[in-house]
């Protein structure tokens, strides 16, 4: 219990999703190693290139820093980069080690940021700006992508509507989000419970979504310099894990969409999106002319690296979150630097 009330952290909880992804592990292994009609998967494990394997995991640390570095731009580098590493590398841990649907590092990160004097309801609000402003790029790479390789800029092997769609998709969301930015909040109704409770969800968002679109257009000059690098080196991860296996990605721009496309499969309620992101990506590659053998390789290891590396380097993040507690900015500086704003 002490350590849940100085951290806000659950270590029963956290050691139970430990296990959980222990025997996830396991139970994949041991699926690969016996199950029959899997030869194919099985001899390109067997035969992966390590080289390639260790540039994957090293992409996938920099797109970890990445974060990091969002993080540390969305709160006006508010604390000094180290004890922001420490937070950033925490959220990405709890993401992966706390049973909270994915919602517990910015849950995590909103509570470190209320105790050491952050407003309440603008932690929350600069969380969610996080989490939209690193699925912005993501959004903004599927409609350049797209509308490249549906334009003959980019080589493409799947058919015109399955490179089109995706972007017109992405850019109408984009456009959407804009224009929601824009819009006055509604006003607080009358009545209070379920209609309050309601107004207070679609405020929540408001404010996440119009703090985005001031922070992208006004904020940090390196905020999109870190959301970029987050998403980009985790895509070039992916694609060190397919170099790994010999290859047989579809090309770049199509890449980049079923990249993507894929990780939708990460909304499904399942810890740490085990089985539907697995699910989506390989589907996806397939989707795009992928021999299948060759997706189900090249994914289950980069989901070795996606979920293990933010465990490790997580849970000794989490640690140290004590440190970032007990050694607060003033408040002064807190309460000048996010003065009138939301």
């Amino acid at each position: 219990m002490a350590e849940r009330a100085d951290t806000g952290v659950d270590g029963r909880a956290m050691a139970k999703r430990i296990a959980f992804f222990a025997v996830v592990l396991v139970a994949v292994v041991v699926g690969v190693s016996t199950l029959p009609g899997v030869g194919e998967v099985r001899h390109r494990l067997s035969d992966a290139d390590p080289w390639w394997l260790v540039v994957a995991a090293a992409l996938r640390i920099g797109s970890m820093l990445g974060f990091v570095r969002t993080l540390w731009a969305v709160f006006d580098r508010l604390m000094p980069w180290r004890r922001a590493l420490v937070l950033g590398l925490a959220e990405q841990g709890a993401n992966v080690l706390l049973p909270a649907g994915g919602a517990g590092g910015p849950a995590l990160g909103a509570y470190v940021m209320t105790r050491i004097g952050v407003p309440a309801e603008l932690a929350a609000s600069r969380h969610a700006a996080l989490f939209l402003s690193t699925s912005v790029i993501g959004f903004a790479a599927v409609v350049v992508a797209g509308a490249a390789v549906a334009a003959g800029v980019l080589p493409g092997d799947a058919g015109l509507l399955a490179n089109l769609l995706p972007a017109v998709g992405a850019a109408a969301l984009l456009v959407l989000l804009y224009v929601y930015s824009r819009v006055p909040p509604a006003a607080e109704p009358d009545r209070g419970g379920v209609w309050h409770k309601l107004w207070r969800l679609r405020r929540f968002v408001h404010d996440g979504v119009s703090t985005t679109v001031e922070l992208l257009r006004h904020g940090d000059r390196l905020l999109i310099f870190g959301c970029v690098t987050y998403y980009a080196l985790d895509v070039a991860s992916l694609g060190a894990t397919f170099q790994a296996f010999g290859g047989g990605a579809p090309p770049v721009g199509e890449f980049v969409l079923a990249y993507t496309l894929g990780h939708a499969g990460a909304l499904l309620p399942t810890p740490g999106g085990v089985g539907g992101t697995e699910g989506g990506l390989i589907g996806m590659f397939a989707l795009y002319g992928t021999p299948l053998g060759v997706a189900t390789a090249a994914v289950l290891a980069y989901r070795v690296f996606q979920l293990g590396l933010p465990a490790v380097f997580g849970a000794v993040a989490l640690v140290r979150v004590r440190h970032v507690l007990a050694n607060p900015p003033p408040r002064a500086e807190i309460e000048a630097r996010f003065a009138g704003r939301s």
